[in-house]
């Protein structure tokens, strides 16, 4: 039996401001997202800077439900997503830390359908304030050193954000930029140029995710700065 999805953007269970809302994904108008304590994810860690519920060939990875405090870093609800012709095939689990602890379910979803609602809630950008537009704008398809990967952006204070890119299992990077609130697209467009341009020449922070990572990036300039906790 084919099951049907349906995605929203709703105001997070413990929101300290109207801006922090959560992916909340029903399954045949079941609420899965919110069940045991959690809550959706994030918006960063499914829809920006790419929409991870979009269906391949090949299986990705979507977060459905995570811990509330913490994110998807302590403990998620996550599904591996691939088309299988005329159908979406999701093997939905959970997850604490990097390990999957009991047993998976598999839901199947008509492509048709699960597609239509995907484009939908990509669509809709009514939800974005203007440092999640920032992100988007920044991050989505931006020419990065290879294995480097968006991650976020946070505006830090007045006329500067901040770009959080990973290297996965190597390195953490934090790169600074000018911010006009009063010109996001135009700032956006600035920030993207520069991400674009030599990495050597970023104002960067670097973290070795690795206890024995030393050593910074191989890309690293020489204004580059290890991060102090």
């Amino acid at each position: 039996m084919l099951s049907l999805l349906s995605l929203s953007i709703e105001t997070a269970l413990h929101a300290r401001a109207a801006e922090h809302v959560r992916v909340i994904v029903r399954i045949d108008g079941v609420d899965v997202s919110r069940g045991n304590g959690n809550d959706g994810p994030d918006p960063w860690d499914a829809l920006l800077p790419v929409n991870r519920f979009v269906a391949t060939d090949d299986f990705t990875t979507a977060t459905i439900a995570c811990c509330p405090s913490c994110g998807p870093g302590c403990s998620a609800i996550e599904a591996r997503v691939r088309r299988d012709s005329d159908v979406v095939r999701w093997e939905l689990g959970d997850r604490r830390g990097v390990r999957w602890v009991g047993e998976r379910r598999t839901i199947l979803f008509d492509a048709a359908a699960y597609d239509a609602e995907v484009r939908r809630i990509e669509a809709d950008r009514s939800w974005e304030t203007a440092t999640h537009r920032a992100g988007r704008l920044i991050l989505a398809g931006v020419a990065l050193p290879s294995g480097v990967e968006g991650v976020r952006v946070a505006v830090i204070g007045t006329g500067e954000l901040e770009v959080w890119l990973e290297e996965p299992d190597e390195y953490q990077i934090w790169v600074r930029a000018p911010w006009d609130a009063q010109r996001p697209d135009d700032s956006a467009a600035s920030v993207r140029a520069m991400l674009a341009g030599p990495a050597a020449g970023w104002p960067a922070r670097w973290h070795g995710i690795r206890p024995d990572r030393e050593d910074p990036p191989a890309y690293a300039g020489p204004s580059w700065r290890r991060a102090e906790w």
